[in-house]
């Protein structure tokens, strides 16, 4: 009943499963030699000591196994599933180490902790490389290297884009973790904000005014792709504060009337234009004597007023990456049965330690069922942080800060839209592997005797519970929001402090910073609260 919700979409999914049952037995003996052929690489990399005798060895054995397809096919259930999950835990103890380091501004280590991890990526994982090295690099202040891995970045999205449609095979037998990680059109998006930051401080005004045109070009293409994301309020309004900084007064108007309506129509958001966008889009009007339209923003929002620079001034505008982005996790649900037991189990996993006790425990009850059905959904966690906002004074002034951008909020609504398809598609694959298991097992019981039979259905079994997890690949080094705050401060060396301000509205701590307003410009100064 589920599976007819989404026509369209879950129609294909079940004529590629339909498909995959068809082809799995004949694709099965090239996926063997292919898979055994990794996995020798796959123990010479990683195995600790004495890598060529036990070299030596697995060939052996491989060359023994030849003779023996039966055993063979079972070897290689054991040994494919075994691979797929640990590869899958490395990945996690990694970024709860990487996460770590963010948390207590050890950027330096973070950067090298990416840069160490590179070849564990993988090429299937590289956009996933790029994405987390641009963004340590740049909260270390490495603008350069951060410069050419976004870059890197940008041109694997739109390689992969052409491919995404038409791949997918692999992940109809094993899981979507198979397929190279294709990336979200907002994590696409927001490289654009981080390139532009890129610029700005290394005084490249027109670079990073570039940025915000190709940002132009992106959403007219997800527009016309008519998905979930095709508009983002922030990053209209923050490509407007790079437009007119760069002296493109007439694009920057554009882009905060733009931000204006995407702040309005998202019913997602939880918050409203900021003020300071709302006087943005009124002055630029004014200043471009687009009376009319300066007239139009004023009956909208009462409180619009101009906002020019003082002479002798300049404006600051600080922007914070909050937090760390919510985490993907999975969410297991398993039903086995035999002649005396049926078992149903729904759990979460969100740690290594949790991730092994559930492998642990689905693979021995696999391979004591007689049935076993295995379906793992991505859903996502929070991360907590302590700052909720905060606040700068100086002699001159202060401003508190608002929420521009909620990164939290994007990626679950952007994963709540693909749910119905992630169900569709998981559970299609599970009806594979279920029949494809049971066929398989029959087959050899009929033509090596029931003993083999009931090994090749554990062998099956075990596959199908290690072999399943969700997809929890995302860009890990985005903040959970983006604060912002603005005021104006005189040419010169200025003295600020800011303090930090957490949930229950107490100081959880301060800082005072020494800063160099230039007249007449728009000062960015970057902060990164994690935690």
């Amino acid at each position: 009943m589920f599976l007819t919700k989404n026509t369209k979409s879950n129609f294909v999914i079940l004529q590629s499963a339909a498909i995959a049952v068809t082809v799995l037995q004949s694709v099965m003996k090239i996926v063997i030699a292919d898979l055994l052929r990794n996995l020798q690489q796959f123990i010479s990399r990683h195995c600790g000591q004495d890598l060529q005798s036990r070299r030596k060895a697995f060939i052996k054995r491989q060359q023994r196994l030849r003779s023996k397809p039966v055993m063979a096919g079972i070897v290689f259930l054991f040994c494919a599933a075994l691979f797929l999950g640990g590869c899958s835990a490395n990945m996690s103890k990694y970024y709860g180490d990487l996460r770590k380091d963010i948390t207590n501004k050890d950027y330096k280590a973070a950067a090298k902790l990416v840069e160490n991890q590179k070849s564990e990526y993988g090429e299937k994982n590289s956009l996933m490389f790029y994405l987390d090295s641009g963004a340590v690099n740049y909260y270390d202040a490495n603008f350069e290297n951060s410069k050419k891995s976004f870059e890197i970045a940008k041109r694997v999205f739109d390689e992969r884009y052409t491919k995404s449609i038409s791949a997918g095979a692999a992940s109809m037998i094993f899981n979507d973790s198979t397929m190279p990680y294709y990336g979200e059109n907002f994590e696409r998006a927001y490289i654009t904000v981080f390139q532009s930051l890129n610029f700005i401080s290394q005084g490249g005004d027109n670079e990073a005014a570039v940025e915000a045109r190709q940002v132009d070009t992106l959403f007219k293409f997800f527009t016309s792709e008519k998905g979930s994301y095709t508009e983002d309020a922030f990053i209209r309004y923050f490509m407007g504060l790079v437009y007119e900084n760069a002296g493109y007064l007439n694009d920057a108007h554009i882009s905060y009337s733009l931000a204006l309506s995407a702040y309005g129509r998202d019913g997602s958001r939880k918050f409203g234009p900021p003020q300071d966008l709302i006087d943005d889009a009124y002055t630029s009007a004014l200043r471009l004597k687009m009376n009319d339209k300066a007239a139009s923003v004023k009956n909208l929002y009462p409180s619009a007023k101009s906002n020019i620079i003082p002479s002798g001034s300049g404006e600051l505008i600080i922007v914070d990456f909050n937090g760390i982005i919510p985490e993907k996790i999975e969410t297991i649900f398993e039903i086995a049965f035999t002649q005396a037991l049926l078992y149903v189990n729904a759990s979460n996993v969100d740690d290594n330690d949790m991730r092994a006790y559930q492998n642990a425990k689905s693979a021995g009850l696999s391979a004591f069922s007689s049935d076993y059905i295995k379906v793992s959904f991505p859903k996502y966690k929070p991360i907590k942080h302590t700052v909720n906002s905060f606040s700068v004074d100086s002699k001159h002034g202060g401003a508190k800060s608002y929420l521009a951008s909620d990164l939290g909020d994007i990626a679950q609504n952007t994963l709540s839209a693909q749910i119905a398809k992630i169900y569709a598609k998981t559970i299609a694959r599970a009806v594979i592997k279920y029949i494809a298991g049971k066929q398989a097992s029959d087959q050899v019981k009929k033509s090596s005797g029931s003993g083999w039979g009931m090994l090749a259905q554990i062998a099956a079994n075990t596959f199908n519970s290690l072999s399943e997890t969700a997809d929890l690949r995302a860009w890990n080094t985005l903040p959970e929001n983006i604060l912002m705050a603005r005021l104006f401060l005189p040419q010169g060396r200025n003295t600020i402090t800011i303090k930090y301000i957490g949930a229950n509205g107490a100081v959880v701590g301060s800082e005072a910073m020494l800063i160099d307003i230039k007249a007449n410009k728009k000062n960015f100064l970057i902060l990164k609260t994690p935690s």
